[in-house]
């Protein structure tokens, strides 16, 4: 498992697996003091703090309520992926994220604070309107309109 510092998780950086060497490899599992994340491939673009699908052979795409319905392990981009870039995914874990942890999701317009996240057909996006509950993670404020929100977690993201 890689541990944050210089040779562990960065979270906010991305490598294109030929100019930069990679870090990790795909799957490989990593946690920091703001939660547990893995190493992943983006399949299409996923932008910063979009909530992303991951496969069985750690692809990653912007999350939908269909894809979601493909697998359970989602986690959260805390940067921006152009497709076939690699990077940390953030996927929770206990005590993950929290208030100023800076851990972030996009959330649709409407949420109340503390409430259960479920998937939407925006993708990338999460809302509290019942879908496929997102288990294990809370937004830590309302929201007015679409935006990022600091995000908390009690165990690893699943649906």
């Amino acid at each position: 498992m890689s541990q944050s510092g210089s040779f562990g998780v960065n979270y906010k950086k991305v490598w294109d697996g030929s100019t930069i060497p990679l870090p990790a490899k795909v799957k490989d599992l990593g946690s920091s003091t703001e939660g547990e994340f893995v190493f992943v491939q983006a399949n299409g673009a996923i932008g910063q703090y979009d909530f992303v699908h991951i496969d069985t052979d750690g692809q990653a795409a912007k999350c939908t309520t269909t894809l979601a319905a493909q697998t359970s392990q989602v986690g959260v981009a805390q940067v921006a992926f152009a497709d076939n870039e690699y990077g940390w995914v953030w996927i929770g874990g206990a005590q993950g994220g929290g208030l100023a942890k800076g851990i972030k999701g996009n959330i649709l317009t409407g949420y109340v604070a503390k409430n259960t996240l479920y998937t939407t057909a925006t993708a990338g996006a999460a809302d509290d309107t019942a879908t496929t509950k997102l288990i294990g993670v809370v937004g830590l404020a309302a929201t007015t309109g679409t935006q990022a929100v600091e995000l908390a977690s009690t165990a690893i993201i699943t649906t």
